[in-house]
C-alpha cells in the first residue's frame, strides 16, 4: 500500500527545485519579442540565466535592477524605473515582465505601483508591462511559471468574435514537447494558441543577419485573442490549471485541466478532449502513432516487467511518468517532488490505488532523502533530471534523464516525452538502459552479465 511522506529535515541537500523567478523568465521567453526585468540583485538574474543556458544551450537575456546595500535600505524604485527606461529604449520589446525576488519582496517595494508610475510618466511607451510575484521563499520554479500564466489570463485577453482556436497551456516542458503537442493538434486540423510557446525562442537557429529577437513565440495579438477560443486546455494541473479556470470564469471559455500527456492513457485524454471541444475526428495518423506505441510496449515487456523504479521531478511530470511506468510493466517504488502541494499527494494516492501500486510518495523532499531510501530498498532505474547523477554514479543505477535541468547530456531539450511518439522514445530509452546494465540479448533472451570474479 502506498504512503505519503514529507521530509522532516529543514535543510535541503541536493534539492530538485529552482527559484521562482526562473519560471516567470522561462514563460516570458514564450512570448515573441518579450524581455524580463528581474527586480533584485545581480545574482538573482545570473543564476537563472546560467541554469537556462546550460539546459537549452542558448544565450539567455534577462535584465536586472542590480539592487545593492543602499537600495536594499532605501528601496529600489529608482533602479526599476531606470531599468524599464533602458530596456524600452535599447531593445523596444513587445512586452516587459517585471518579476520580483526574495530581496525586493522582503524590503517591500510596491512593484506594481512603480510600474504604474513609470507608465504614467512615459506616455510614449506603448507596450504592456506586467508584474509577477516570484519570491523564492514561496513555492519553486513552477510557481513562478504558474503565476505568470495567471497574470496573462487576467491582463491580456480581449473578448471579440470567436476564432475557432483552442488555448493550450503545455506547462513547464521542453521545446521538443511543445513541438510534439503542436504536431498532434495539426494532425487533427486544429489551430492552437499556446500559452506560452518557447519551442523556437529557446531552440532556434543561426540566421544572418541576426534578428533582434529570436524567431517564434506567442504574439501579443494571440494573447489578446485567447479570450475568443473554443476552450482552454491545461496540460499540467500545477502550471496552468488555475489560469485555465480564470479563462472560464472571466471569459466563459470551458476549461479542461488534464494530466500531462505522457504515455497511452494520458495522451488519449488529451486527444479525446481536442476532439470533443472542436468536433474534429481523431486523425488516422495519430491512431497509427498510438498503435506503434502499443507495439513498442509489447516488444519491450519481457525486459521491463517487474523492474523497480524511482521517479523525481516536478509534480505533473512525476505523476505522468508514474502512469507510464505502470503501463510498460515497471513498478514505481518512490515518487518524489520538492513541492509542498497537498493536492498532489492526494492525486498520487488516487493514482496509486487505481494502478494497485506500493510506493512511497515523497513531498517537499530532496535527493539526499531519496538516496537514503534507495540504499535501504534498491531500485533498478531512476527517472529524473541531471541532479540525480550522484545517485546514479554512487549506487550504479541507470538514470533516465528527463525534465529540467539536463546539464550533463546534449540535446535533451529537443526530445519530446509527451504524446505517442514521446512514449515510443521513452520506451526505447528505458529498455536500452536496462539492456546496457543487465547484459546482452541473444535470440531475444536477456543474458545477465556474469558476477565479477566468478569462474
Amino acid at each position: 500500500m502506498s504512503t505519503v511522506t514529507k521530509q522532516k529535515r529543514a535543510v535541503a541537500i541536493n534539492p530538485t527545485r529552482s527559484c521562482a523567478p526562473i519560471g516567470a523568465m522561462l514563460a516570458t521567453y514564450g512570448v515573441h519579442g518579450a524581455l524580463t526585468i528581474n527586480h533584485g540583485s545581480q545574482g538573482c538574474a545570473t543564476y537563472p540565466r546560467h541554469q537556462m543556458a546550460r539546459h537549452f544551450r542558448e544565450p539567455i537575456e534577462v535584465a536586472t535592477t542590480s539592487l545593492t546595500e543602499k537600495t536594499t535600505i532605501y528601496g529600489g524604485r529608482d533602479n526599476l524605473i531606470a531599468a524599464m527606461e533602458n530596456v524600452y529604449e535599447r531593445y523596444h520589446p513587445t512586452m516587459i515582465t517585471v518579476c520580483s525576488t526574495c530581496l525586493s519582496e522582503t524590503i517591500g517595494d510596491d512593484i506594481t505601483g512603480i510600474v504604474d508610475e513609470f507608465i504614467e510618466g512615459h506616455p510614449d511607451v506603448d507596450i504592456p508591462i506586467i508584474t509577477v510575484n516570484t519570491p523564492s521563499y514561496i513555492g519553486t520554479h513552477i510557481t513562478g511559471f504558474d503565476n505568470f500564466l495567471k497574470t496573462v489570463a487576467v491582463d491580456f485577453p480581449v473578448k471579440d468574435k470567436p476564432n475557432g482556436k483552442v488555448n493550450i497551456m503545455p506547462g513547464w516542458v521542453n521545446p521538443g514537447d511543445i513541438r510534439e503537442i503542436e504536431a498532434m493538434t495539426r494532425k487533427m486540423g486544429i489551430e492552437g494558441i499556446f500559452l506560452t510557446d518557447y519551442s523556437d525562442t529557446l531552440d532556434g537557429g543561426i540566421y544572418r543577419p541576426k534578428p533582434q529577437f529570436p524567431k517564434g513565440g506567442t504574439t501579443i495579438e494571440e494573447l489578446r485573442d485567447s479570450a475568443n477560443s473554443l476552450a482552454t486546455i491545461a496540460l499540467q494541473k500545477h502550471v496552468g490549471g488555475e489560469a485555465a479556470e480564470i479563462y472560464e470564469k472571466q471569459y466563459g471559455i470551458p476549461a479542461y485541466t488534464l494530466p500531462m500527456p505522457i504515455g497511452i492513457e494520458n495522451t488519449d485524454k488529451f486527444i479525446k478532449t481536442l476532439s470533443k471541444v472542436t468536433g474534429r475526428e481523431i486523425s488516422e495518423e495519430l491512431r497509427d502513432e498510438r498503435a506503434r506505441l502499443l507495439d513498442a510496449i509489447i516488444d519491450a515487456h519481457m525486459f521491463l516487467t517487474s523492474l523497480k523504479v524511482a521517479i523525481f521531478g516536478d509534480p505533473d511530470v512525476v505523476e505522468g511518468l508514474v502512469r507510464l511506468a505502470a503501463e510498460i510493466g515497471l513498478e514505481p517504488k518512490f515518487a518524489l517532488t520538492s513541492s509542498d502541494f497537498k493536492p498532489w499527494g492526494e492525486d498520487m494516492m488516487k493514482l496509486s490505488d487505481e494502478l494497485g501500486l506500493d510506493m512511497e510518495i515523497m513531498m517537499k523532499s530532496d535527493l539526499h532523502e531519496l538516496y537514503k531510501k534507495i540504499k535501504e530498498e534498491p531500485v533498478d532505474l531512476i527517472f529524473g533530471t541531471s541532479k540525480g547523477r550522484f545517485i546514479e554514479e554512487d549506487l550504479d543505477i541507470p538514470l533516465i534523464r528527463m525534465g529540467f535541468p539536463i546539464e550533463d547530456r546534449f540535446g535533451y531539450h529537443r526530445r519530446a516525452i509527451v504524446g505517442y511518439r514521446g512514449g515510443i522514445y521513452l520506451v526505447d530509452k528505458i529498455t536500452n538502459a536496462v539492456l546496457a546494465k543487465k547484459g546482452l540479448v541473444v535470440s531475444n533472451t536477456l543474458l545477465e552479465k556474469p558476477v565479477e570474479g566468478a569462474d
